[in-house]
């Protein structure tokens, strides 16, 4: 029973030690155009391994091309996959002392989309 018992010690060990180098993603944007266009940015991202920097470059891309910038609104952990726990949603709002205009619809939403909410 004891050597049962190491046996499974012994073979557990190396695959739990495998597992946790698996490393985590870098950073990624969750959200798609449908949010985009309505000015918000979710992007996830492994708290321990990414740079805040980095996160905040990926909204900022996005949000360019509504000819404003990035600015987070909320970080929630344990929100996405479990390699990327962490959640930051951006607002896409007008850069200090500049008055853009509308976000205008650049892609209209498929047909079988469901539409977002007010």
């Amino acid at each position: 029973m004891v050597m049962r018992s190491l046996h499974f010690i012994f073979a557990t060990v190396p695959l739990l030690v495998l597992l946790a180098g698996c490393g985590s993603d870098d950073p990624y944007l969750l959200s798609d155009y449908r949010y985009h266009q309505r000015g918000r940015v979710i992007v996830c991202y492994d708290p321990d391994t990414a740079r805040p920097e980095h996160v905040q470059a990926i909204a900022e891309e996005v949000c360019r091309g509504f000819d404003r910038t990035a600015h987070l609104d909320l970080i929630q952990p344990n929100q996405c996959a479990w390699t990327a726990q962490s959640e930051a949603m951006y607002s896409c709002v007008p850069r200090p002392g500049e008055t853009p205009g509308p976000i205008r619809e650049h892609l209209a939403p498929m047909r079988h989309d469901t539409p977002l909410p007010p």
